[in-house]
């Protein structure tokens, strides 16, 4: 989201996990086992922290649309290669599908990345966590599946603390700021719609063309502005590493992470674990040097309250209701 991110692929986690989750989760486990899964689940969300920084350096020798096309290129090759198996399943509802995400995606990430180059990567984190709370209000006019007032109280908190990390204190709103809370419009809908295609389609099949799109759409759409706005790149060393992080670790390794071992743990610790990215984000930011004061962690403040009220709330219901699945 990246992180979208991911922003990157927490984006999905705590959605599609109260659909998919098990009832043995909920039961006993065994702790060592549990805290190995959660420990994992952690380094991944510091992981994704880090693509904001990450990011924002990597802005400095390329232009944001050649950043993602190189990125999500990169990742496209190496889940094709995992994934050849399975490219034969292939159908054409499916390249529809995930075209359809791919455009979202890649939409998302333009919006987040061009806007690391006026904002900090910390705001930049937080602005997008925005995103989650939108879901359930998006969901009942997409949907017309009615949010509950616990959803609807967590993005009023989550808007008040954007109006915390955007005031004149912290430095007044900006255009990376906005462009950024439409990068959390974009995510919240490719949710929504990832939800919606994955319960149809191959979930892998699905990943494969969404990558592949976003760095089509990405570099076509670079080639295409060039004549207008010059596109920058310089390859250093710098500049590799990034987008080596970026793709390998932050799309590839903690998918692949997230997707073997979240079932070991229950629905609101994974939500509470992927609630700490922005925060992560912001560490790495204040490290870098980017100014983060008392209004800012105000902010930052209520933005995680926010996003906890509306989440647990969700996830409590979906365990009420398997709670009362016969056995």
């Amino acid at each position: 989201m990246e992180t979208f991110p991911a922003t990157d692929f927490s984006l999905q986690c705590s959605f599609l996990w109260c659909r998919t989750a098990e009832r043995d989760t909920l039961r006993h486990m065994p702790h060592s086992r549990r805290l190995g899964a959660e420990m994992l689940l952690l380094a991944i969300t510091v992981i994704w922290g880090g693509t904001f920084i990450i990011t924002k350096s990597g802005l400095e020798h390329i232009s944001p649309t050649l950043l993602i096309g190189m990125r999500f290129l990169v990742a496209f090759v190496v889940v094709t290669v995992l994934g050849a198996h399975r490219l034969r399943t292939m159908t054409g509802s499916t390249l529809r599908r995930g075209a359809i995400l791919g455009i979202l995606l890649c939409a998302s990430y333009l919006m987040q990345t061009t806007g690391l180059l006026f904002t900090t990567a910390s705001r930049s984190g937080f602005i997008t966590y925005l995103y989650a709370v939108l879901i359930p209000p998006f969901q009942f006019l997409i949907l017309r599946r009615p949010a509950s007032r616990w959803n609807l109280a967590g993005l009023a908190i989550v808007l008040i603390g954007i109006l915390f990390l955007t005031q004149p204190a912290a430095g007044e709103i900006n255009a990376g700021d906005l462009l950024t809370i439409g990068c959390a419009i974009g995510v919240a809908l490719y949710i929504i719609y990832l939800d919606r295609f994955s319960r149809i389609e191959d979930p892998a099949n699905l990943v494969i063309v969404q990558f592949g799109v976003t760095a089509a759409v990405a570099l076509g759409l670079s080639a295409a502005i060039h004549p207008i706005i010059p596109q920058r790149l310089t390859l250093t060393i710098d500049l590799v590493v990034a987008i080596a992080y970026l793709a390998v670790l932050g799309t590839v390794v903690a998918l692949g992470v997230q997707n073997r071992f979240q079932r070991e743990t229950t629905p609101v610790r994974a939500t509470i674990i992927f609630a700490f990215e922005p925060v992560f984000a912001a560490l790495f930011g204040v490290l870098a040097g980017e100014p983060f004061g008392p209004s800012q962690a105000t902010g930052a403040a209520l933005v995680i309250a926010g996003l906890l009220v509306s989440e647990l709330s969700g996830l409590r219901n979906v365990r009420r209701r398997l709670q009362r699945v016969p056995r």
